[in-house]
């Protein structure tokens, strides 16, 4: 049939459905990046006013905190990335541009604990393992810090305590729902909020295996933020954003030293 004679409503069909994914695609991407601190809330919600160059640009600080090519240009390789596994503080600190931040690969968020005991409480606990080796694990976690900064962390069932630790599922009271299993595992919070940590309970959290998401690395990361680290663009660092699987040698990077020893 000669294009010409298609009716009118058939084209616009056409066009529509071919259209539709992409756009579907591009809020996906303006979500994403407004939830992890490169675009400003409102721009989630207000696409149409959002210039190329300002979209760009938040592409450009996303890739420089992944460690891709900065193009600007939401290419597979970007998309790949947004898909990963992750933590979901937001990486406020990302890409800024300036001599001292990428001479100082590693970023603080400015607040500290000023004191040399930290107590924690598991106030709901995972389904998915017996209680004791949750509380192995996380101690464990904590201590992977203490190794190298002059703090010591305590776990206390009753009483005042100084970071809550829960495993959760969807909305939690934080005003920052969990996704069921997949991208967003954890998030905690820095110490001017109260360093508590929580955990995304629709995931598949094991210990010491391959399969599921690793307990103990996840919260290893968590509890940085809870001591006042952010995300790192240091691809190998335990503060980067990404979840990068089960590490059988796990430990802490270079740069997540310098940045613990740099505030305690």
């Amino acid at each position: 049939m000669d294009i010409d004679v298609v009716p009118l409503w058939v084209k616009l069909v056409f066009i529509v459905s071919c259209s539709f994914p992409l756009v579907l695609a591009y809020l996906d991407n303006m979500e994403y990046l407004r939830k992890y601190g490169y675009l400003e809330p409102s721009d989630g919600r207000t696409g149409s006013l959002l210039s190329e160059e300002y979209y760009k640009e938040a592409v450009a600080k996303f890739q420089r905190t992944a460690g891709l090519p900065i193009t600007g240009q939401m290419d597979e390789e970007t998309r790949a990335t947004m898909r990963l596994p992750r933590c979901g503080v937001k990486d406020t600190d990302a890409g800024t541009g300036n001599q001292a931040r990428r001479r100082k690969r590693y970023a603080l968020h400015g607040s500290k604990w000023r004191k040399r005991e930290i107590a924690y409480r598991i106030s709901e606990y995972s389904r998915k393992m017996p209680m004791s080796v949750v509380q192995f694990e996380l101690q464990r976690a904590f201590d992977l810090w203490a190794d190298v900064i002059p703090i010591r962390f305590v776990r206390r069932d009753y009483g005042p305590v100084d970071i809550e630790i829960k495993f959760v599922t969807g909305h939690h009271g934080d005003n920052t729902p969990f996704d069921g299993s997949g991208q967003t595992l954890a998030h905690a919070y820095f110490p001017q909020y109260g360093s508590d940590a929580h955990f995304d309970e629709d995931e598949n959290w094991t210990v010491n295996i391959a399969d599921g998401v690793n307990l103990y690395q996840v919260a290893a990361h968590e509890f940085g933020h809870s001591l006042g680290l952010a995300h790192s663009d240091v691809r190998t660092a335990l503060m980067a954003p990404f979840y990068r699987g089960f590490d059988l040698n796990f430990k802490l990077d270079r740069d997540d030293i310098m940045a613990a020893q740099e505030l305690y």
